[in-house]
């Protein structure tokens, strides 16, 4: 009797510690699942967002009007990424990919993603040829380029910009000067919510030693444009975004 009752207390203690090794897999899990990796050899330390607004002239101006502008509501988005001073190994940046962009807005809205102009210039050029289709990609170099698409090995910031494309337009003989900025959405009558743009992208930080992603989501314009003109949006705390290793 004795006998039996050791071996079922023996069974019971296996099971015990299989369910509490079980249990703590899967907390391990969740908790990587919701914070994602801690100690990355480079992390998303600031992302600043610029929102306001640029103008073309029209080629047509029948009417010979003082001001004959199509109004476009752009928003700047800067990612800098620093290297961990706590990670230990040896490591530089291969490339940072921008991936999986979504964007939901206006059906009257046309929505673009661009990146920097590489020919000679203004940094931003709406043509065909600069929009961002699938991803864009930095490639780590010695340091930042924008034009060349490339990043710092070491750590530097990547630009792209979302354009919402012939918002408006500004047709007036009346005043002598104007203010180039989100206020001239006012004056043709754009309202805010038409303006606003929720964006989601996948951020790849890719590494000699991993690959890491994180999803990105944003709300446009990064404030009231209609009356501040311009508006900056800086953010330092990206504890609500878990980055996941990859092979």
């Amino acid at each position: 009797m004795n006998k039996i009752i050791k071996e079922k207390m023996k069974e019971a203690l296996i099971l015990f510690i299989i369910v509490v090794t079980f249990g703590i897999v899967l907390l391990v899990m969740l908790k990587y699942e919701n914070e994602g990796e801690k100690n990355m050899p480079f992390d998303l330390s600031e992302m600043l967002v610029v929102s306001s607004v640029d103008e073309l002239a029209k080629k047509e101006n029948p009417d010979n009007m003082k001001w004959n502008l199509d109004i476009n509501q752009y928003n700047d988005i800067y990612l800098k990424i620093e290297k961990n001073p706590d990670f230990n190994e040896s490591a530089y940046i291969e490339k940072v990919v921008i991936e999986n962009i979504n964007i939901k807005t206006d059906e009257q809205n046309h929505v673009y993603t661009y990146m920097p102009n590489s020919t000679e210039g203004n940094l931003f050029a709406y043509e065909d040829n600069f929009i961002v289709y699938s991803d864009l990609t930095y490639n780590g170099a010695s340091q930042d380029n924008n034009k060349t698409l490339e990043i710092g090995n070491q750590g530097g910031r990547i630009l792209f910009r979302i354009v919402n494309q012939g918002i408006g337009e500004y047709v007036s003989n009346d005043e002598g000067e104007i203010a180039y900025d989100g206020t001239l959405l006012k004056k043709i009558g754009v309202s805010e919510e038409r303006l606003n743009i929720k964006v989601s992208f996948d951020l790849v930080i890719k590494t000699n030693i991993a690959n890491y992603r994180g999803k990105i989501n944003l709300d446009l314009p990064s404030g009231n444009i209609l009356e501040e003109g311009i508006c900056n949006l800086k953010q330092t705390d990206f504890s609500g975004i878990a980055f996941k290793r990859e092979k």
